[in-house]
């Protein structure tokens, strides 16, 4: 006959196995969540061309992989692409997530998108296509930021 004392202790010890498990469950949908709402952040101040808004998206030592492999290092830099992005062209892009993982403080993004460009100078239109890969950090206050985005190209862009 098991004693009382034994069950409980048993019954202890299966919950605190299984709490790591558990909690890791609980915490993957907000992380997901989350990731999803910055994916959509990201594209919506990207088409109203909100600069600071899209920086403020980014880690500080962040890097952005540019179609052509041209590495951009750091948060300045990369608002300096942004701007340079958003005063030759409007872009109106749509993201589809294929992959959202989380592991810990990292989390990763990966799908692909459309994009359609407007190039401001003379209004000649553009519509291209490829992949992305963002991978994100979770932060000391619990939000997560861009660590290191990266996109290719399908459909090449004539200019």
């Amino acid at each position: 006959m098991v004693s009382r004392r034994s069950l409980v202790v048993s019954m202890a010890l299966c919950i605190a196995l299984a709490a790591p498990s558990l909690l890791a469950q609980s915490r993957q949908p907000a992380a997901a969540g989350e990731i999803a709402r910055l994916r959509s952040e990201w594209a919506k101040n990207l088409l109203a061309k909100k600069l600071d808004q899209i920086v403020a998206l980014y880690s500080a030592d962040a890097v952005f992989l540019q179609p052509s492999g041209e590495r951009v290092t750091g948060r300045a830099a990369i608002r300096d692409l942004c701007k340079h992005i958003m005063d030759t062209f409007t872009s109106d892009i749509s993201l589809h997530s294929i992959a959202t993982e989380h592991s810990g403080d990292l989390a990763y993004d990966s799908g692909d998108y459309r994009e359609s460009l407007v190039k401001i100078s003379d209004g000649t239109k553009i519509d291209v296509q490829g992949n992305y890969l963002m991978v994100f950090k979770r932060q000391s206050d619990g939000s997560w930021l861009i660590l290191e985005q990266m996109w290719t190209l399908i459909t090449p862009a004539t200019e």
